[in-house]
């Protein structure tokens, strides 16, 4: 399955909360574009899984999410807590 979080995270790339500078927010989705990759939550990192960004999935694509969602394998996951 394809992960993605259910919401946005308080500190999401495509929020004005965001960690990083607009700068890098840019290089980051390039990046993405350039390896037809999509983003990983940083939170998700945190827990070493692989969860993409709901912000990226609501606002981007990737060959593996269009093809996750032609299979209907594209699973909705709660954010983790916060500590």
């Amino acid at each position: 399955m394809f992960k993605v979080y259910e919401t946005k995270c308080d500190q999401c790339l495509f929020s004005k909360d965001r960690i990083v500078s607009n700068s890098r927010r840019v290089e980051v989705l390039a990046e993405c574009k350039r390896r037809d990759s999509h983003f990983i939550c940083h939170k998700a990192t945190l827990l070493n899984q692989d969860v993409c960004c709901r912000g990226f999935f609501d606002t981007q694509t990737s060959q593996l999410i269009r093809i996750a969602g032609r299979l209907g394998a594209i699973e909705f996951v709660p954010l983790p807590p916060q500590r």
